[in-house]
């Protein structure tokens, strides 16, 4: 009977995930309402807020999801500093694949609620992962930014913002010219093997 009562939950609370994330591939989340989401689920306004107190907290438990999958992609993408950022694949596909959800998130990330404090928590922890990357790079001699955590900053938060405005406002990129394109931009700036230098003045 438990079981059963767990599985119906279990259930609901996906069905209103999926919808919810299902409408973001046309609309802000700010525009979607409560019964928006529970008409395409085809249950009762009443059943939502049996298991969430409003439409924060369903994008909540789905940031929480995917923070810990795309910082597992994100990890595997800095294994190797030459060709680990090929596999930026997995990490590129993951954000087209939510790439409406995630920038619902970015769209919360000033508004001082607890979702935006997850985000910036979320970009921080991928920005400490790649200052340590590019910290070890210099240690090794493989890298010789002046800055090694600004530095870090500035890929991260340009690969975030590119990703996004690519995938969820453009749609004209594929997801192999995105991840070759950022793994373009970070080994031109983490690595001066064969980069072009401007010629010494006479």
């Amino acid at each position: 009977m438990r079981q059963r009562a767990r599985q119906r939950r279990g259930a609901a609370e996906q069905a209103i995930l999926d919808a919810t994330e299902a409408l973001l591939v046309d609309r802000d989340f700010r525009d979607l309402t409560v019964e928006e989401v529970m008409a395409s689920t085809g249950l009762s306004r009443t059943t939502f807020y049996r298991y969430f107190p409003d439409l924060d907290a369903v994008l909540l438990r789905r940031l929480l999801e995917l923070a810990g999958e795309l910082g597992g992609a994100a990890t595997a993408w800095l294994q190797d500093p030459r060709t680990g950022l090929e596999a930026g694949i997995e990490f590129v596909t993951m954000v087209k694949d939510h790439a409406r959800l995630l920038l619902a998130f970015d769209q919360t990330a000033s508004a001082g609620t607890e979702i935006g404090e997850t985000w910036r928590a979320f970009i921080q922890d991928i920005t400490d992962r790649c200052a340590q990357f590019v910290v070890d790079l210099c240690a090794e001699g493989s890298c010789d930014v002046a800055q090694p955590h600004e530095t870090a900053r500035a890929l991260v938060a340009m690969t975030i913002r590119y990703l996004l405005e690519t995938f969820s406002l453009d749609g004209t990129t594929d997801v192999q010219r995105a991840a070759e394109t950022l793994a373009d931009i970070w080994q031109r700036t983490l690595f001066s093997t064969g980069i072009a230098k401007p010629p010494m003045p006479d």
